[in-house]
């Protein structure tokens, strides 16, 4: 489906260049949009696409282009460019589908996360690596190494993955012909083993495919294997579209074309990393009283020699997925391969030690650009990030996480960014309250919000080497910087196509480890410029009550808040610091884009401080590290930037193409997560938490186009924890409270903070109330104070927080006591004690109050405060996680099993619809005004869960000719005995397994169901329904399982299988079966004389069609063959059976005694085919392999032919029998086949004469002369 052209609506507010806003009509659109499944390609060139002619004109974006996602898959590259408006108020719109063979040139090798997947992959790595190389150096061997191997991988990988789709479809033509000849005759071993080789190979290339499309769509919150390809391939899709360039805006003209864009963008960054503008300003490095110092301890430390061990957690602490550099190889490369490089890499480490090393060859990157918004037409509206060889960021990450050791005492406090022990939350609780504490107190102040213009791309390399050594940084350790950070060469990739290579001279490149860390060293210098004005009178700060020597700078990074007190000519002070630090350092302030906030009589002349900055008047609320600011409460429309991030999240998340499993994973880890910045900082109001609900449980329960899918548990149970009966979703209202009273924590327990100045000023946490002049972030904490301590505990000193715990231990007296929250030290601090009551104390009452006294009076203090510990966590340290466990908890545990089995997500979800028993059979359907058949599609029973799932004649014969069959475990009750102490009753070791099982034959049942309504023709759904009509069919399928039951009954009880032996086990040469294990038994079968039978765990019988369809997507792989062989030792009679290591024996090779050799031979095949049936796909064989009283006097028969042939006779006897069980089967399918023929044409008949019933009514009820009736 595609859609373009005017619609005349906008879809948010950031679509419009004015406040003019109705939010209904924006709503409605993207409910339809949703609705449609349908995704909007981003349009580069112009932010709006249309105006009018007024004067001060409207802009809005209301030309835009709709598509599918069937669209998209086929026209992956589609770009839409808003061209130049010309007379018309509407801009053009040109869509590009994006032909392939015009994108990019030959594309660069890349590391394929896919191919570790391949056999004898890792083996061929190795070889290469460890072959013999030339070179003198370790940096020489190094190069060739990669080099090498580079080479090896780009030719293996142009030959294995080139015929990737054709091997995908001879593999799936094949399985086809495989499957359609299995519906007729019996597949012999050979074609048993073969199809069991194509599913395999088929797995593991859509396998690779899945692993492929992941590593390109970058998505860090979803889990992989849960068949969401077609979700990574179209996130890939719109990633590599925001990534593209058609034009850039210049001022003399537009660039356009591959080849021009190129040649403007490298030009571009050729001179903004050029050598900085020569100053002759510099600091004076003598003056460094004031300046914290690197101890020389510290500085041993970051020179020490480097170990393994060290390297080792460097490379393992990089994110994964994340895009190489140059040389093709991600992080995943070295942490899979460390065995094999780590000596080759720690030789490298060992020559940079020592001086040896010239990191300059290591150090290449590749600059990619993206868009820090969607309109962006110009260079400077993107953002340059630097993909480095991973071989030198491991330097840099050790570098790293040396210099983050001593970072926090060499760093301003006011910088909050990347630094240990630093809260990004804490700058913004700050500004919040300085800006509320200047318009509640009416003070005067200026507040200057800077922009710097490419903050890290303009950072002076001397100003770097300066500045460490004034902080007292060794000269080894600045020589190891410089290496790191001068002598890089760097090329732009602009649209897939690669420019030269060429040297930077000056900035940090983002995407370095170790760049952001070196960053906020450069930034705090001017912290300390400021912090040195301010000591000798030049400037002044603000707040000076509330933070010692008042409070003068915020820094985040480059998110810079300058605060000054009322006065220009100290003003114009900071403006020349502010121009000074600029030709130090090399940032660049955008005075034109930064923002004044003026207070109290300052608001008078903000005119004068705007045009002393040359910048712009702010206005309230302004956005700092995201969160909107504002010193008044904010307003429902202002957390509108919220519901925007959910909005602008879910437009790209389309469900159609994720399962349940995904969608639960993605709420959980992205939507849930969205709004957690700004609920640690504000109390959520009541109707955006609703809206927010409304977004994850409209995703969660996903409309597919225009059919709106049933809400089936409330959002309230959905969101309780697993052992609650929930899925784990979190609850946001609970999560609000927990991460505010973190704050609280701080509060009780840390001084000197501009909070605790603020509210608390010689009052405790305990004693201070909620006031109605509060800012909004201190009324959030005020509201949950009294819920945060009564999960916690005082440890007692000078008793001025601990309370008095009346209302807990002695409510008689609470209710009557006129002071309720007094603290310790009040009680104490006369004699007789601080306590009065509103009426005499009389009975149990003053008992409480003696025994009160008695305690009190036992209770010493001393000096210190008093220490808050958290009685919800061992440690006494207040965590989100305890105290949301605590509130969410509602007593009532249920089990965890389900959610500890190693089964997909969606598979776990489909479990607990069960549990609830919500799953939408049709009986469920009915209640939620569901018309049509209630009718079971296998019986003509109602159906329900109970029906479908247990009492159904289909579910009974799968449930007998599996669990029951196997184990001599009766099927389950009802859906909740299943889940309670049905699956105990093989004991703790037993109850996963059964789970599972249990899962296997639920989940079957459903897709059965499911493709019996959706009239999905299968053809074991074909034969099960014709098998149902022929009384004389239903008859040889219960003789079948009456059979199979007595057999895996009395096998099942030697495997000492507890509480289900039916039969006394006997010794050696007595007629029960006994299995024993051989010490030095092997995987593989032992060459012996006689026959060797091949069973494959994909034989193709209805019944089992469908339990491999399910075992299959719960990701279990099945045995490759399993070996029976005759053996004569010693006079006894013997059968080896040797299978795979995960069967469910847990053994590799079993050994059946039988009285005779037929016997003996006999027990062995019906412990392969019991095996299969009772581990990996239960009930596999029973109608392909299963003796009827008919076979069984053939068997003998043919055996007594045979006997003179032993070497033939084990794999002709059990193929005969084999066959003639088929042939059984067969003729009952024929004799079946005749009964449903007749039966559809008896059905059609009946049809017929109800029609001509109905048409004779209607001609009674007008009085017309009825025709004769056939």
């Amino acid at each position: 489906m595609f859609i373009g052209g005017d619609f005349n609506i906008i879809r948010g507010p950031h679509e419009k260049n004015n406040a003019i806003y109705n939010h209904r009509w924006p709503f409605l659109f993207n409910a339809i949009i949703d609705a449609f499944n349908l995704r909007e390609l981003e349009q580069s060139g112009r932010k709006f696409t249309w105006a009018n002619s007024h004067v001060n004109p409207t802009f809005e974006k209301l030309d835009r282009v709709l598509v599918s996602t069937e669209w998209e898959s086929k026209f992956p590259h589609s770009t839409v460019l808003a061209l130049t408006r010309e007379i018309l108020d509407h801009t053009p719109l040109f869509l590009n589908t994006g032909d392939s063979s015009t994108l990019g040139n030959t594309p660069m090798f890349k590391f394929e996360l896919g191919w570790l997947l391949r056999d004898g992959f890792f083996d061929m790595v190795k070889d290469i690596w460890e072959n013999t190389v030339r070179g003198q150096t370790p940096l020489e061997r190094w190069q060739f190494k990669i080099r090498r191997l580079r080479q090896h991988l780009r030719g293996w990988a142009k030959n294995v993955s080139g015929t990737y789709k054709k091997e995908k479809k001879q593999l799936l033509d094949k399985l086809s012909d495989l499957d359609k000849k299995a519906e007729t005759i019996l597949l012999m071993s050979d074609e048993l083993n073969l199809k069991h080789s194509l599913h395999e190979r088929l797995a593991q290339l859509l396998r690779e495919e899945e692993i492929k499309w992941y590593q390109r769509a970058k998505v860090k919150n979803l889990l992989e294997g849960d068949a969401n390809t077609k979700y990574f391939h179209l996130v890939a899709n719109g990633k590599h579209r925001k990534t593209r360039i058609f034009q850039l805006e210049q001022e003399e003209r537009l660039i356009c074309g591959d080849a021009e864009l190129k040649k403007y963008i490298t030009t571009y960054y050729k001179s903004l990393f050029g050598p900085p503008e020569y100053t002759s300003m510099s600091m004076d490095e003598t003056r460094t009283s004031d300046i914290p110092q690197v101890s020389g301890e510290k500085n041993e430390i970051l020179t020490k020699k480097f170990d393994e061990e060290e390297v080792r957690g460097a490379i393992f602490q990089m994110e994964h997925n994340k895009a190489p550099g140059p040389d093709g190889f991600p992080p995943e490369f070295y942490q899979v391969f460390w065995n094999i490089i780590k000596d080759d890499l720690m030789a490298l480490f060992e020559d940079f030690h020592t001086g040896m090393l010239n990191i300059d060859s290591l150090n290449f990157g590749t600059i990619i650009l993206l868009p820090k918004s969607g309109d962006a037409k110009q260079i400077q509206q993107y953002r340059p990030i630097c993909l480095l060889n991973v071989s030198f960021k491991i330097f840099t990450k050790v570098a790293s996480n040396r210099i983050a050791l001593v970072a926090q005492k060499i760093v301003s406090p006011s910088q909050t960014a990347f630094l240990p022990g630093r809260n990004i939350m804490e700058g913004a609780v700050i500004l919040h309250e300085t800006l509320h504490e200047l318009h509640k107190k009416k003070k005067n102040g200026v507040i200057f919000k800077i922009d710097f213009e490419m903050a890290y791309d303009k950072v002076k390399w001397d100003f770097l080497q300066q500045t460490l050594r004034m902080k007292g940084f060794s000269p080894t350790w600045c020589r190891w910087i410089k290496s790191f950070v001068q002598g890089g060469n760097v090329r732009i990739k602009i649209n897939d196509q690669q420019g030269p290579f060429f040297q930077t001279r000056k900035g940090l490149r983002q995407g370095d480890p170790l760049s952001p860390i070196l960053f906020n060293i450069v930034a705090d210098m001017l912290a300390i410029i400021l912090a040195h004005a301010k000591d000798e009178g030049q400037i002044k700060g603000v707040i000076p009550h509330l933070v010692d020597g008042s409070l003068s700078i915020l820094q985040y990074a480059d998110d810079t808040i300058i605060f000054m007190d009322h006065d220009l000519e100290e003003t114009m002070n900071m403006k020349l610091l502010l121009c000074a630090f600029e030709q130090l350092s090399g940032l660049k302030i955008n005075f034109h884009k930064s923002e004044i906030f003026c207070f109290g009589q300052a608001k008078e002349v903000e005119s004068s401080y705007s045009h002393l900055f040359g910048c712009k008047v702010g206005s309230f609320p302004f956005r700092y590290l995201g969160i909107p600011m504002h010193y008044r409460k904010l307003r429902n429309a202002d957390w509108r930037i919220v519901e925007e991030r959910f909005e602008n999240r879910l437009s790209g998340w389309k469900g159609k193409r994720l399962s349940v499993g995904g969608r639960l994973v993605l709420i959980n880890s992205v939507l849930s997560s969205l709004s957690m910045f700004m609920m640690s900082f504000f109390e959520v109001p009541r109707e955006v938490l609703k809206k927010l609900d409304y977004y994850r449980s409209r995703f969660f329960w996903q409309n597919d186009q225009h059919k709106k899918k049933y809400r089936l548990a409330r959002w309230e149970i959905v969101c309780m924890p697993k052992d609650q009966g929930g899925l784990g979703i979190l609850d946001l209202d609970t999560q609000n409270k927990c991460l505010l009273a973190k704050w609280l924590f701080k509060l009780a327990n840390e001084d000197g903070r501009l909070l605790r100045n603020k509210y608390l000023r010689n009052k405790t946490l305990t004693q201070v109330e909620k006031k109605p002049g509060d800012s909004q972030f201190c009324s959030g904490l005020m509201g949950i104070k009294d819920q945060f301590l009564n999960l916690g505990s005082f440890i007692l000193k000078n008793g001025i927080q601990n309370r008095t715990s009346l209302k807990d231990q002695y409510p008689s007296l609470f209710n009557i006591v006129r002071k309720k929250h007094a603290t310790v030290a009040e009680v104490l601090g006369s004699n007789p004690l601080n306590v009065s009551f509103r009426r005499s104390l009389v009975g149990n009452k003053l008992q409480d109050w003696e025994n009160l006294v008695a305690r009190l009076l036992n209770v010493s203090l001393e000096e210190g405060n008093d220490v808050l510990k958290w009685q919800l966590h061992k440690s006494g340290i207040f965590s989100v996680r305890s105290m949301y466990l605590h509130l969410v908890n509602t007593g009532i545990r249920v089990s965890m099993e389900i959610w500890r089995t190693r089964l997909p997500l969606k598979i776990k979800i489909f479990l607990w619809y069960l549990k609830k028993e919500v799953a939408l059979t049709k009986d469920n359907l009915a209640c939620r005004n569901w018309q049509g058949d209630k009718s079971c599609c296998f019986c003509c029973t109602t159906e329900t869960i109970q029906h479908l799932f247990l009492d159904c004649k289909y579910a009974r014969f799968l449930w007998r000719t599996t669990v029951h069959t196997a184990f001599g475990i009766r099927p389950p009750q009802n859906i909740q005995h299943l889940f309670s102490s049905w699956v105990k009753q093989g004991g703790l070791n037993h109850e996963s397994l059964l789970l599972t099982g249990a899962a296997s034959i639920l989940w079957a049942l459903w897709l059965s169901r499911n493709d019996a309504v959706l009239f999905i023709g299968m053809y074991w759904l074909r034969l099960w329904v014709k098998l149902q009509r022929s009384e004389e069919c239903k008859h040889g399928l219960l003789q079948a399982c009456r059979k199979l039951e007595t057999v895996a009954v009395q096998l099942f009880s030697s495997f000492g299988w507890p509480n289900m032996a039916r039969t006394k086990q006997t010794t050696r040469k007595a007629t029960g079966a006994r299995i024993t294990v051989l010490p030095n038994a092997t995987h593989t079968p032992p060459v012996v004389e006689g026959g060797l039978l091949h069973t494959s765990c994909r034989e193709a019988c209805p019944l089992s069609q469908i339990l491999c369809r399910a075992l299959r997507e719960m990701g279990h792989r099945p045995c490759p063959f399993i070996s029976v062989q005759t053996v004569h030792e010693e006079g006894d009679c013997w059968a080896q059976v040797v299978l795979p290591r995960d069967s469910l024996m847990g053994q590799n090779t079993i050994t059946v005694y039988g009285a005779n050799e037929e016997e003996a031979y006999k027990k062995a095949v019906l412990t392969v085919l019991t095996s299969l049936s009772s581990e990996e796909e239960a009930g596999r064989s029973v109608l392909r392999y299963l003796p009827t009283d008919e076979v069984d006097d053939e068997w003998h028969r043919r055996h007594e032919q045979l006997q003179d042939r032993p070497s033939a006779q084990p794999y002709a006897t059990c193929m005969e029998y084999a066959r003639e069980a088929r042939g059984m089967y067969l003729r009952a399918e024929d004799r079946s086949r005749f009964y449903f023929d007749r039966f559809i044409e008896t059905h059609a008949r009946v049809e017929e004469l109800e029609a001509q019933v109905g048409e004779l009514q209607q001609r009674l009820a007008e009085h017309e002369q009825p025709a004769p009736m056939e």
